[in-house]
This record gives structure tokens, C-alpha cells and sequence, in this order.
């Protein structure tokens, strides 16, 4: 018995250290928008600028047009998937999210799939609305920082 309780603990130990990187709070920043095509190859640039913070608990992106109007997308996470390596260089977090999104004054509510991905150290972040497969957007992120 003392054996099957010492194993349950080292697996409970284990598994909160290899998910600590996934309860990091950031700001992310993108470099560039685009729409993600039907084949997940890059499609059509998005020309507005954006600001991501995201937790273990939510994500806020904030953007804003060239026209100067703005918007922003709030939520809750109802699941998170993490398989990304503590110095998120390489994996994946996958967040199904209840979120909200805010636009000229009117509040539309929305479920989203948000995924950060890293592949060799360049970090992206997808989102698509659960309804809305064909939807997807890439935001390729050029500074990370993390908020303490």
C-alpha cells in the first residue's frame, strides 16, 4: 500500500512541474495577422495591429484597424491542453475558451480555440471560433514578456 501511495505521489509531483510553464501569465506582441486557408498555409495578410495577454485562466486580445477603430476579444478558459517544454521553444498549449468579443460598442459572445504553437523557438498564436472552422487566424509573435 505504502508503494501505490509513494508512486501516486511522484506522478502528482511530476505532472504539476511538467505543467508550471502552462500557469506563466504573458504579453505577447505580433510581428504579423494573417488568415490561416482552408489547407493551414498562410492566406491573406491582416492589417491591423494587435496585443495578446493571455494566463492560465484567460485570454484578452486587444486590436486595432487601420482606420484606427478597435476591438477586442476576452475570455474565460473552460480547457487547456499543454504540451509545451518549460523555455517554450518547442509544443503546444491548446485553450478552448468562452469568450466575448467587443466591437463598436456591441458584445457578440463566442466559443474559441486558441493554440500557441512553437516550432524551433518561433512562437505563433491560431484562433478560430468553434462555429467558425474556415475562420483562423495566425498571429506570429516577435516579443514575449512574461508578466509576474
Amino acid at each position: 500500500m505504502k508503494k501505490y501511495c509513494l508512486l501516486l505521489f511522484v506522478l502528482l509531483i511530476g505532472t504539476v512541474a511538467a505543467n508550471a510553464q502552462c500557469d506563466k501569465k504573458f504579453k505577447l506582441t505580433p510581428e504579423r495577422i494573417y488568415q490561416v486557408n482552408e489547407d493551414g498555409s498562410e492566406g491573406e495578410a491582416i492589417p491591423f495591429t494587435a496585443e495578446i495577454t493571455i494566463s492560465k485562466d484567460s485570454i484578452a486580445v486587444v486590436f486595432t484597424m487601420p482606420d484606427g477603430n478597435s476591438g477586442e476579444i476576452r475570455g474565460k478558459h473552460t480547457e487547456t491542453v499543454c504540451k509545451m517544454n518549460a523555455d517554450y521553444t518547442e509544443g503546444t498549449i491548446e485553450y478552448k475558451t468562452s469568450a466575448q468579443m467587443l466591437r463598436n460598442g456591441e458584445e457578440r459572445p463566442m466559443n474559441m480555440l486558441f493554440t500557441i504553437e512553437s516550432k524551433a523557438g518561433k512562437l505563433s498564436v491560431f484562433g478560430v471560433p468553434v462555429d467558425q472552422p474556415n475562420e483562423k487566424i495566425c498571429f506570429v509573435i516577435k516579443d514575449k514578456q512574461e508578466i509576474k
